[in-house]
């Protein structure tokens, strides 16, 4: 019970020497505040560290949901009158309300490090109301873009309601959850400025292998600023990163960004994800001899047809091309009604049928309004006979042109992002673009290397790989083959390509 709780409301209390520390930061860099406020305060260690550095100087809001902890504080809490502990449900609380009551505000502490998902998974109330704060379109809404970090919806909640007043927000969390909440602001123009994020050990302080930090940033009506820098630790001495936005996007290195911006443009081939079906221990087999043996060590027998070689993420980021798993495949597009397997394969069929259990119990949302036994990210464009391939997961960025095996096109899994190729002379060409110099630079200044998925699909439609190439001096060659890429079809594309020989006089 005690471990469900701590998923729950992610219950990692702040070490009360770790909380003094921090205190004793933010007095050297800020002046007194008016009222000290650490919305869950739990044990109160926040509090407790900024009673010793501020004394009476300050007035003191404790709040938390679980009775048990306000009750503790107020037994173990000796205060002249300027301590207010109350029971409260940080969701439900009008925090606007309350804090404009106040002027030079302190708000501080260490909200919960869970997401939305895992609270949803353990059917727990201790959420906020639904809704798309993040703005996300369709698809991203309904996977994995759409989860967040509890502590993500806290923060936003606190610094929209303390628009207006003179404020510093100080929060332990994660270092991506920190990079959001500045990404939401600085894309509505908010009063934020001054913000940093000073890197901590979470395994030293609270036994947990995560990336996380101090968040500062300030509240002021009167300034604005949209960059940030990261710290070594609770000081400004060791600087490693100053990152900021640009286009309404995150860059994770600005004076970087700057220099090879020039590469930033149009995405003239569609980037596109690998497959998804959720189910590797069904869907994923090996090859033994003219069997093929899935997850659990059972035959697989199934139609030829609907079996492709498949690289995963690690073996894209280890350089290994040559499949050592394959992929069943069961169409051609999403669209696809997988009724027909019964006719067309009924090995096929037989053999899903057998793992329904699993398959029909997929959780993404993704699949709700599909044919039974679907898979996600598959089209014609999985189908091309030379893809340009890269791992999201890997730090160092190396792209992978790859072609046919065993006479079929080669499958990539949902970790990896590629685009089509009709020859193995586009995909050389394009692959050696991509790793070119200039460009690895380019992308290494928009990905933040401690990201769960440091490459995205995000990051990677940037690259524009007209401009690339002429930076590399190949702009004749590469013309051959961006007219006929699967591009996004815009405006601008049809300008360029519908007029071909004029536009190669002009360059």
């Amino acid at each position: 019970m005690v471990g469900k709780r701590r998923i729950e409301f992610g219950d990692f209390q702040t070490p009360l020497e770790f909380a003094e520390k921090i205190t004793t930061f933010l007095k050297e860099i800020f002046p007194t505040p008016s009222i000290l406020v650490e919305p869950t305060c739990g044990n109160g260690s926040f509090i407790k560290a900024g009673m010793r550095e501020w004394g009476s100087k300050c007035k003191y809001y404790g709040f938390d949901i679980d009775e048990d902890y306000i009750n503790a504080l107020k037994s173990s809490i000796k205060s002249n009158g300027n301590l207010i502990l109350s029971v409260n449900d940080f969701f439900i609380f009008d925090w606007v309300k309350f804090l404009h009551k106040h002027d030079n505000v302190l708000v501080i502490g260490n909200p919960p490090w869970v997401t939305s998902s895992v609270l949803g998974s353990l059917r727990s109330n201790n959420l906020p109301k639904k809704s798309n704060f993040q703005q996300l379109g369709g698809f991203a809404a309904k996977t994995g873009k759409a989860n967040f970090d509890i502590a993500e919806w806290m923060l936003i909640k606190l610094i929209e309601s303390l628009q207006g007043c003179t404020a510093r927000v100080a929060m332990l969390c994660k270092t991506a959850t920190a990079r959001k909440v500045l990404r939401y602001f600085w894309r509505i123009d908010a009063q934020v400025a001054d913000s940093s994020i000073h890197l901590i050990d979470a395994k030293q302080h609270f036994n947990v292998s995560v990336d996380a930090c101090l968040f500062i940033t300030c509240i002021n009506p009167e300034k604005k600023s949209k960059d940030a820098y990261i710290f070594n630790n609770l000081s400004f001495g060791e600087k490693l990163n100053h990152f900021g936005i640009y286009a309404k996007e995150l860059v994770a290195d600005l004076d970087g960004f700057r220099r090879y911006r020039k590469v930033d443009g149009l995405e003239y081939y569609k980037w596109r994800s690998g497959i998804k079906h959720d189910a590797a221990k069904v869907m994923e087999l090996t090859r033994e001899g003219d069997k093929y043996i899935n997850g659990f060590g059972e035959l697989a027998e199934i139609e030829n047809k609907y079996i492709y070689p498949l690289l995963k993420s690690s073996d894209l980021g280890n350089n290994r091309l040559k499949p050592r798993k394959y992929v069943v495949v069961t169409q051609k597009t999403v669209r696809d009604n997988t009724e027909a397997l019964k006719i067309k394969a009924p090995k096929t069929w037989s053999y899903l049928e057998r793992y329904a259990n699993i398959l029909d119990r997929r959780k993404s949302i993704i699949y709700e309004k599909r044919s039974r036994f679907s898979v996600f990210g598959i089209g014609s464009y999985s189908f091309t006979a030379w893809k340009v391939c890269i791992s999201g997961l890997y730090k160092d960025i190396h792209f992978c042109a790859i072609g046919k095996y065993d006479g079929k096109p080669i499958m990539v899994d949902d970790t990896c992002y590629f685009i089509p190729c009709n020859s193995e002379e586009e995909a050389s060409f394009i692959s050696h673009q991509l790793n070119s110099r200039v460009c690895l630079k380019f992308l290494k200044s928009l990905i933040f290397f401690d990201a769960k998925r440091p490459v995205n699909i995000d990051i990677l439609r940037r690259v524009d790989l007209k401009k690339l190439s002429e930076i590399n001096g190949t702009l004749n060659e590469a013309l051959k083959y961006l007219g006929q890429a699967e591009v996004s079809h815009t405006k601008q594309l049809t300008m360029v390509f519908e007029k071909t020989k004029k536009y190669r006089t002009r360059h």
